[in-house]
């Protein structure tokens, strides 16, 4: 299979850890990582969901995922050292302009006159950083939710291949830990409680990836652990605003069958699924359609992973976070397959997938 970029260092953030390892690591014991959070619903009852206990509980919305972000990013970009080499920062962030209901299982009121929009502030504060570490960067905002690394990595692939650049630091930073998210979220009766099951578990996390070529990384003096191979996109009809049927998926289906393309001609199937899909019964279905549909691309040991199950949503940063616990798997001798799918989506209906392979 082709590579077309090497994963050479990681970042990530969320409720179970504070680095890749703990994250990689805590999660593949399966304990959770849910708690009352300081927050409550529409009947005064505490939130249940996956969100850092160690930042300030008055800590809110895109200062917090920017917080998050930034001790991501600061861990995947500690390897490269003072470099000279040019660079690129790809951050995804929830939808700017969203349906009533929220992107990437979030929700937000539209903002009002003279306030920025939502994702802005985090990504002012994210380039900030970034610009610190690596002089010069520029930022592209990708803001299509839990899909939207898969959009942006395609353009950011061939930039590396045509040696535009030597680096690209793709990442993403999400939290429901918000009182307008959360307020929307329960009035659209998405918010999980032991009496709704059928909702978003609520969560917050940060994830970084530095993509390079294979000779770049020995410039740099890394190993990578993870390659990159197909990328594929889609878009579903269901919506959490709709009653258009999960079971049709054909962007999930779309974008499995495009990501794996590389794995039909050598008979190869992937045995891990990484998925971002919490406890709403639409996303399990359509995941479960898609898998039957795309039978051909999987194989042993058909290991599902589903992270925001355990630690909350992770929004934009999915694919991202993904993408971390595939390296770090491989890295660690822990992964159950050398062939993996990452796999998330938005409520505006996109869907992304991105074929992963152990370089280990």
């Amino acid at each position: 299979m082709k590579a077309r970029a090497f994963v050479a260092s990681v970042g990530a953030r969320c409720a179970i850890g504070h680095s890749a390892v703990e994250v990689g690591f805590l999660l593949r014991t399966g304990i959770p990582a849910l708690a009352a959070a300081p927050l409550v619903d529409h009947d005064a009852e505490q939130i249940t969901m996956g969100f850092d206990p160690t930042l300030d509980p008055y800590l809110v919305g895109d200062e917090r995922a920017a917080a998050l972000a930034i001790s991501a990013l600061d861990e995947a970009l500690a390897p490269l050292g003072a470099t000279a080499l040019s660079a690129r920062l790809i951050l995804c962030v929830n939808a700017l302009a969203r349906p009533p209901v929220g992107d990437g299982g979030s929700a937000s009121r539209a903002p009002r006159r003279g306030e920025p929009a939502p994702g802005a502030l985090l990504a002012q504060l994210v380039h900030a950083r970034a610009r610190e570490l690596l002089p010069g960067i520029p930022v592209e905002i990708v803001a299509r939710g839990g899909a939207g690394a898969a959009f942006a990595l395609p353009a950011a692939l061939e930039a590396l291949a045509a040696r535009q650049v030597d680096l690209v630091v793709l990442g993403g930073a999400h939290t429901d830990y918000d009182p307008d998210t959360v307020a929307a979220l329960d009035e659209a009766g998405r918010v999980f409680t032991p009496e709704n099951l059928d909702a978003v578990l609520l969560g917050e996390g940060a994830a970084f990836v530095v993509l390079t070529r294979e000779e770049t990384a020995r410039r740099l003096g890394l190993s990578p652990a993870a390659r990159v191979g197909g990328v594929g996109t889609g878009v579903d009809r269901s919506r959490p605003d709709n009653d258009a049927s999960a079971f049709e998926a054909t962007g999930t289906t779309a974008a499995i069958r495009a990501a794996a393309e590389d794995l039909v001609e050598p008979g190869l199937r992937a045995g891990w699924a990484i998925c971002d899909h919490t406890f709403e019964a639409r996303r399990v279905l359509e995941w479960q359609a898609a898998v039957i549909r795309t039978h051909a691309r999987w194989g042993e040991p058909h290991q599902v992973d589903a992270p925001a199950q355990r630690i909350g949503n992770l929004g934009a940063a999915a694919l991202p976070f993904a993408m971390v616990l595939a390296a770090q798997g491989w890295r660690h001798g822990y992964a159950p397959s050398g062939i993996a799918l990452a796999l998330a989506g938005s409520d505006a209906g996109e869907r992304g997938a991105v074929l992963l392979f152990s370089n280990v």
